[in-house]
């Protein structure tokens, strides 16, 4: 296949426009008397980028085409099928014929087709949520599985323990419920969990470099993933006997069964990607070590797995333990005794594990004890309500003061009931005791769930990594840099406890900034963006179907069990879910890395530059090349006019002496 393209050269060009304007006015895509300036959408558009601070003030102006990639992800992203490349010629076209603007509603939405929906505006892997949830809706499960892993290579896991942000920020909710966007992507992810039809993604030419990721949780996973797919030489080092990190040794398998963890890690082990348990970085292996083996960069995944104490007296009691330590025994299958009554001190979704594990291995009178109210607890408020299910009492506005024991053994735990006061730094209200409110819990063993710091025992002093005044490692907060330049950091190691999704859209953004290390390249150009979005849905135009709840197994039937308590969609529930979409936004232009699609209002569809593919097969140029004052547009077949442009880039290389180089910039 030829790859026709459009080259411009940036010395030529003078940011006139009159290849814009010739383009509009060919392609009839103009209303000339409803125009106003800056809201006019067109195929081509002239970026300028200014560089340095005045008088050492740079600027390049040029204009940018779309890209017809040799693996375009409009494409795949198009839920009608409607854009394709021609397998002759390389050029990506959209079907006037078929695109249906993503269900755009006539005269209501045009401004808002060019922004980004709400649902990949939150979500923090920028997922395109409504390609996916559009092709699910046709059946095309294939097709929205090859997209969801363009940004995520977990998305059986996330269909479990994902937070969802996506679906809080649904437009759907102005007019019932959100979509069940979660329920959907776990559905069609788990289609891909045979291992005869698992989807493999492509992975690009192998590379020299090799690369080391520290940790293999669900940020390390990320990374390797996309590191891989770039074709650079993977070694990831995990400290356990097992790899996934917290989501193998801290989620309970009712909630995350570890053949689904199993199988998404397979299929990076199956990208090439080496993974050695049972080592601990920074004591078995050194970073230097590695430099000297040739290792080009390093991802930090480490998590947080060192728990915040209490603070109280008798902490150190027998029975009293963290929630790490507890579910670690749990998920490895030591099968801890805890008693039957348990107290688990905090309100995230690790002391919701704790408690509900503890239920299931004979702790009848589980509880929670959590300092503020129900409404201010960190959990998923799926988790809140499936305790609450499982008749597990949430102890809200109690202070635990004193662990109380008897023959070094925990006993009682002390409490004082709170109220709540004015709003700290977070912005929640902030707890007070009640004065002689003191009350005292029988127990048998307390778990508490405070939160979790880093231990910071890999960075060896070879290490220039600086540490933030709480604790966690100092990255750039767009390319994921340290101070140490080919050291890279993400997840919890540098947020804190956070959620999985955020971990993977941190080993995605650290990848792309390794890549960019070891080629040489500016590691931030093009990555500050704003996620401007839909501010509405399509009211006007929708499916009444009414949102399908996650089918779950029965309280009573799983109190003593660890099997899965979410059912899943059905294919039916789901095609049926995914059809509540409002596609609030368009799918292509979502997808689009070089932002070149647009949205034309006049016609209702998205459009694009198909480098006037009616006058190539008529034998003629696009118009844009024809009409440029400067010869600054090329046209032709990629690889030709690229050496082209490279050749005459060494010759004027060439031609300036060695102190005129100097000045170059």
């Amino acid at each position: 296949m030829k790859q026709l393209s459009l080259m411009i050269d940036l010395n030529r060009c003078i940011g006139c426009c009159t290849c814009i304007v010739a383009c509009r006015n060919y392609n009839d895509i103009v209303d000339h008397a409803a125009a106003k300036p800056n809201e006019i959408p067109y195929y081509l558009r002239v970026e300028s980028r200014l560089r340095g601070t005045f008088p050492d003030l740079e600027a390049d102006t040029w204009v940018v085409p779309c890209q017809h990639c040799s693996v375009p992800d409009c494409v795949s992203a198009c839920p009608q099928g409607a854009i394709s490349k021609d397998p002759h010629t390389g050029i990506v076209q959209i079907d006037k014929d078929i695109c249906n603007g993503c269900n755009e509603v006539e005269g209501e939405l045009t401004a808002d087709k060019s922004l980004t929906s709400p649902c990949k505006a939150n979500c923090p892997a920028r997922m395109n949520v409504q390609g996916y949830v559009h092709l699910a809706a046709q059946g095309k499960f294939q097709e929205a599985l090859k997209l969801m892993k363009q940004d995520n290579p977990l998305p059986a896991i996330c269909g479990r323990v994902c937070d969802h942000p996506c679906e809080s920020n649904c437009n759907r909710s102005a007019i019932d419920e959100p979509v069940a966007i979660n329920a959907i992507k776990r559905f069609v992810a788990d289609l891909d969990l045979k291992a005869e039809t698992r989807f493999i993604p492509a992975i690009k030419a192998k590379k020299t470099a090799k690369v080391a990721i520290a940790g293999s949780g669900p940020a390390g996973l990320s990374c390797a993933y996309f590191m891989a797919r770039e074709g650079y030489a993977v070694t990831v080092f995990e400290k356990e006997t097992v790899v996934g990190g917290m989501l193998t040794t801290g989620i309970p398998s009712y909630r995350l069964p570890r053949d689904i963890i199993e199988a998404e890690i397979q299929i990076i082990r199956d990208m090439g990607v080496d993974m050695k348990t049972d080592v601990e970085f920074g004591k078995d292996v050194t970073v230097e070590q590695l430099r000297q083996q040739g290792y080009k960069s390093f991802f930090i995944g480490i998590g947080a797995q060192e728990c915040k104490t209490l603070g109280v007296e008798g902490e150190g009691l027998e029975g009293v333990g963290t929630d790490i330590d507890f579910l670690r025994k749990v998920n490895l299958g030591e099968a801890p005794e805890p008693g039957k009554r348990v107290a688990v001190i905090g309100g995230g979704n690790s002391a919701l594990d704790a408690v509900r594990s503890a239920r299931r291995l004979g702790g009848s009178e589980a509880c929670i004890i959590y300092r503020r109210s129900l409404e201010e607890m960190p959990a998923i408020t799926d988790e809140i309500k499936a305790c609450q299910d499982e008749g597990i009492p949430i102890n809200t506005l109690t202070q635990p003061v004193r662990i109380i024991g008897e023959n070094g053994r925990v006993t009682q735990i002390e409490c004082v009931k709170m109220q709540l006061g004015a709003p700290d730094a977070s912005g929640r209200k902030t707890p007070e005791p009640i004065a002689g409110s003191e009350f005292a819990i029988e127990v048998d063993s307390v778990i508490t769930a405070l939160g979790q710091e880093t231990d910071w025992a890999c960075l060896t002093p070879e290490c220039a990594c600086q540490l933030t005044d709480w604790g966690a490692m100092k990255v750039d907060s767009v390319t994921f840099q340290s101070d140490d330049p080919d050291i890279f950091a993400g997840g919890d190691a540098v947020t804190g406890p956070r959620t999985v999704i955020e971990a993977i859209a941190a080993g995605k953004e650290a990848a792309i900034s390794m890549d960019r290390f070891i080629k040489g390249e500016d590691l931030g150009e093009g990555r500050q963006k704003e996620w401007a979005d839909t501010a509405k849905g399509q009211k006007e135009k929708y499916y009444p179907a009414k949102r399908h709840s996650m089918p779950v197994i029965n309280a009573d039937e799983r109190a003593d069990n660890f099997d899965e308590v979410q059912l899943g969609l059905t294919q039916e529930m789901a095609i049926e879910e995914a059809k509540r979409c409002l596609g609030c936004g368009s799918a292509c232009i979502q997808a689009c890395p070089y932002n070149v699609i647009q949205f034309d209002p006049k016609a209702g569809i998205s459009h694009k530059c198909n480098l006037c593919s009616d006058k190539i097969h008529a034998r003629e140029q696009p118009v844009c090349a024809e009409v440029c004052m400067t010869d600054a547009i090329t046209y032709g077949e990629y690889d030709l006019i690229r050496q082209e442009a490279l050749a005459e880039g060494r010759t004027i290389l060439n031609s300036l002496s060695r102190e005129s180089l100097l000045y170059v910039k």
